[in-house]
């Protein structure tokens, strides 16, 4: 079973999860996340973060142009179980 959840490489650089969903050269993003590379302070290595991409935002669905999107691929695993568990608040 494919997933609707994708990873989105925009062209501003950011690499954004979300639920997607197609509509004529339109993007719908269900609940988008921004992926931050953060420094973990124990081992000195990087980690990542998973924030609101709009940080300041009501919606919870945006509505984007296929034109902003340079790359669209598919999470891997944890990454898809890191990202579910947090906009739905179950752990999978």
């Amino acid at each position: 079973m494919a997933s609707d959840v994708k990873i989105l490489k925009m062209i501003t650089g950011e690499e954004v999860m979300a639920r997607i969903s197609n509509s004529g050269g339109l993007i719908t993003l269900d609940n988008p996340m921004m992926l931050q590379a953060i420094p973990q302070q124990t081992t000195g290595q990087m980690g990542v973060a998973l924030i609101p991409w709009l940080m300041s935002g009501k919606s919870t669905k945006l509505t984007i142009s296929e034109d902003h999107v340079i790359a669209l691929d598919d999470p891997q695993d944890q990454a898809e179980k890191n990202y579910l568990a947090q906009v739905t608040g179950l752990t999978l």
